[in-house]
């Protein structure tokens, strides 16, 4: 139904991390701050796993959870021209960008075009696996700096992201 608890997510963080996952997907967020969550993003931090997270989709610069914690990549949507996506939220918190409008994605049986964080995050989780597939014995940190070191500085970059919209090339 598109709801839950922060508790049923951390417990997912911690069965990826413990059976083998190198890159977790978090196409998902909630507007409060969780110990719980944070434990479990730190967790798989720690255990070298590259947590991705959507930014959310208020339009406006609040933080949105898991996106915000430190040990995530934040991902913004971009549109069709390159810029942010009106419904994107943006900030400081913000690392990276990646294409969030008019996605093709499954949806029931079949498939529909659909706009959101939760569609420019698997952009960047997508990258994480093919830089840990071209470097398998990078760190996390090694993965996430190659992610934004290379990013290209869109319009928007340095004050709706960091680092700028991914570049998989």
């Amino acid at each position: 139904s598109g709801r839950g608890y922060y508790s049923w997510v951390a417990n997912g963080i911690y069965w990826a991390s413990d059976n083998g996952s190198e890159v977790i997907n978090l196409s998902l967020g909630g507007s409060s701050s969780s110990t719980t969550l944070k434990n479990a993003v730190d967790y798989a931090w720690n255990h070298g796993v590259v947590v991705v997270a959507a930014a959310g989709n208020s339009g406006r610069s609040w933080a949105s959870y898991p996106a915000y914690y430190t040990n995530a990549i934040a991902v913004a949507a971009t549109d069709t021209s390159d810029r942010r996506a009106s419904f994107s939220n943006y900030g400081s918190w913000v690392d990276v960008s990646a294409p969030g409008v008019d996605i093709l994605s499954t949806m029931g049986n079949g498939y529909d075009y659909l706009s959101g964080t939760s569609m420019s995050t698997p952009f960047v989780s997508g990258l994480a696996a093919l830089v840990k597939g071209q470097n398998p014995g990078w760190s996390n940190s090694q993965t996430r700096n190659r992610i934004e070191s290379t990013a290209d500085a869109i319009f928007g970059t340095g004050s709706f992201w960091t680092y700028g919209r991914i570049n998989a090339c």
